[in-house]
């Protein structure tokens, strides 16, 4: 009788003797349902400082609450996607001037989660306003993402080191833009659920959320190789895995029963490669069918690529990030507080990749830090909207985590993560209601 022993990745549980069969089911209710338990403290947590940032929001802005609201459903970015929502997009190139402000095509903003503003306010009779529709995806969103990053990092880490990745995602220096009408909620929860089911080698169910991820914002391409990289390595492993006889017999080479051992055991290969073979060629459709609709629909071939040179978004290997840096250190003029901020960010993001490298986190994990870092560093958009790149980036979270969970006295430990959320509700607020660039 085989003993039960777990992946090199504290992946789900095999029997060495069936190599790729798991002692525990895929996936029931009662496991949804014992994860959900799991998670809860960190929910309850990330709800808090939510509510607490939102609560800040409220106090500082000379307005009401309904206005606060109001500015948080529509302003910035979150004022294009609630206009795909409600009139969908502009097939068009080109640009237009409306009340002195330059109106670019609005099909630069991925589909999935306007149509699930659309989705909400049809389900909801119409009667519900959209900004209002708008919050209510983007707070699911990141109830639904808060839950699927505890279950991910604990499945590797455990639950305390979990429930701080929740707690620091939720008020990391961006973390506003989660109660806001913008994206990166919604991909974060599609991105912490790929990444865990990447991790118990759930292919397909990793395969089709990096699909929905890919519609919904273009730095899914991380998550598409996140995904892609680990199943390519379980099916190299697969394949070069020695195949023993039933029983472990000995046969010989020109027996019938040896050639029907073969063929059993290239029938058996064929069913346990599938899966991951199918997640590698899932996982970067979403994107790619955004970006062939788009071609399609403008009637040129690289009308993606068009579009994003339009709203300043091109990959530029890092140029204007080192201009940007070389300014901070170089030049004595007054400079926007996210700009400090965003730099401290980004080089902070790198240490952390090098420690997470160090610290041997699963290959899921690195791979989806590594691109979206590199990502955040070599575009050449906005400087100010970086820091909102980073964010569904979790991994980058754990090694603090980890920190964190090691300490047991509350008297240094409630006035670190205190601060830390005095902190970012008061940036939030400084990026989302008195800052002249967009989060």
């Amino acid at each position: 009788m085989s003993t039960p022993s777990s992946a090199p990745d504290g992946g789900p549980l095999v029997d060495p003797g069936e190599p790729g069969r798991r002692l525990l089911p895929e996936g029931t209710g009662e496991s949804v349902l014992a994860s959900l338990r799991a998670a809860g403290p960190a929910l309850l947590l990330f709800v808090a400082v939510r509510l607490f940032t939102v609560a800040t929001l409220a106090a500082l802005y000379h307005g009401s609450f309904t206005q606060v609201l109001h500015h948080l459903a529509v302003h910035w970015d979150a004022g294009w996607y609630m206009d795909v929502a409600r009139h969908g997009y502009d097939r068009t190139l080109h640009t237009t001037l409306v009340h002195g402000h330059v109106h670019r095509p609005n099909i630069a903003f991925f589909p999935l989660y306007p149509a699930l503003i659309r989705l909400t306010h049809t389900v909801l009779g119409g009667v519900v306003p959209w900004g209002a529709c708008g919050l209510l995806v983007a707070g699911g969103s990141a109830l639904v993402a808060a839950w699927g990053i505890h279950a991910a990092t604990s499945h590797r880490y455990g639950s305390r080191v979990g429930t701080f990745t929740v707690v620091l995602w939720g008020i990391g220096p961006a973390a506003v833009v989660e109660g806001a009408g913008y994206s990166e909620a919604t991909f974060t929860a599609l991105a912490a659920w790929a990444l865990h089911a990447t991790l118990t080698r759930r292919w397909l169910w990793a395969g089709g959320l990096s699909v929905l991820a890919g519609l919904t914002r273009p730095t899914a391409i991380a998550l598409a190789l996140a995904v892609m990289v680990p199943a390519a390595v379980e099916i190299r492993a697969r394949l070069r895995a020695p195949r023993p006889l039933p029983g472990g017999r000995p046969h010989d080479a020109r027996s019938p029963a040896a050639g029907r051992d073969r063929t059993a055991g290239r029938t058996s290969t064929a069913a346990a490669l599938w899966r991951p073979a199918a997640a590698v060629l899932l996982a970067p459709l979403g994107w790619l069918a955004f970006v062939v609709w788009t071609a399609w629909s403008l009637h040129r071939w690289d009308a993606y690529f068009r579009v994003q040179d339009i709203w300043h978004s091109r990959f530029d290997f890092g140029h204007s990030t080192v201009l940007r840096f070389r300014t901070l250190v170089t030049r004595s003029a007054p400079v926007h507080l996210y700009v400090p901020v965003v730099t401290a960010l980004l080089v902070g993001a790198v240490v952390l990749v090098v420690i997470g490298v160090l610290q041997r986190q699963p290959l899921p994990f690195l791979v989806f830090s590594i691109v979206t870092v590199v990502i955040a560093l070599g575009d050449a958009a906005y400087f100010n909207s970086r820091a909102r790149f980073l964010l569904p980036a979790f991994p980058l979270l754990v090694p603090i985590a980890t920190m964190l969970a090691r300490l047991r006295n509350h008297a240094t430990l409630i006035p670190i993560l205190a601060s830390a959320t005095l902190g970012s509700a008061a940036y939030g607020t400084y990026l989302m209601l008195y800052s002249s660039a967009a989060p």
